[in-house]
């Protein structure tokens, strides 16, 4: 019967640090890097509801339809993902930090806005091939050590994963006989030459 002895050792520990609030004492990692990693990753969300926001508002175009849906559909992801990302804080007894000063210096994320379409694009995927970076290592961060962050941070990587490769798409064709990219979205319709380092 020695996994009743363990439930009860466990349920003592537990009992003696109902104190401090939800984390449990089994809790090892510092939760003042872990509230900085999450509020960080929160920063990076507000960045980017704000910036697909912009972008929404700036585009105009016959594509207009179509990469507004687009826009739109991407920010209410991020809304979304910031609010799983400030209830987390919240369980493991932090506070989600929205205060708007500081904002862009937390965030993996920056505010960029072109002049043309594909400028918006460009911005986009820049932005969301970093978030997938940081994320990833975020991740790794979390690993066995808190797998419900973990978890929670694989889900919101995989949507920004299918942000970014919906960006590309818009952005790029590429030739299935080579597997290199043979043409780049310009602006306003326009289809020309891909040309590396624009020569």
């Amino acid at each position: 019967m020695s996994i009743l002895s363990d439930v009860k050792e466990i349920e003592a520990k537990v009992r003696e640090s109902m104190e401090n609030g939800p984390v449990t004492p089994y809790y090892t990692l510092p939760l003042d890097k872990v509230y900085d990693v999450l509020n960080a990753a929160l920063a990076s969300e507000i960045i980017c509801v704000l910036r697909y926001k912009q972008h929404y508002y700036m585009t105009t175009s016959i594509h207009q339809d179509q990469l507004q849906d687009m826009f739109k559909e991407h920010w209410m992801d991020e809304e979304g993902h910031l609010e799983r990302i400030a209830d987390r804080i919240k369980q493991l007894g932090g506070v989600p930090n929205l205060d708007p000063n500081g904002i862009s210096k937390r965030a993996f994320s920056t505010f960029s806005s072109g002049h043309t379409l594909a400028d918006l694009l460009r911005e986009d995927l820049l932005a969301e091939r970093v978030v997938i970076k940081m994320y990833g290592d975020i991740v790794d961060y979390f690993g066995k050590a808190d797998p419900v962050s973990r978890r929670m941070m694989e889900e919101i990587l995989k949507d920004e994963e299918d942000h970014a490769d919906e960006i590309a798409d818009l952005l790029y064709t590429v030739d299935p006989k080579t597997g290199k990219t043979a043409e780049q979205f310009t602006g306003d319709g326009v289809l020309q030459a891909f040309k590396p380092n624009g020569k």
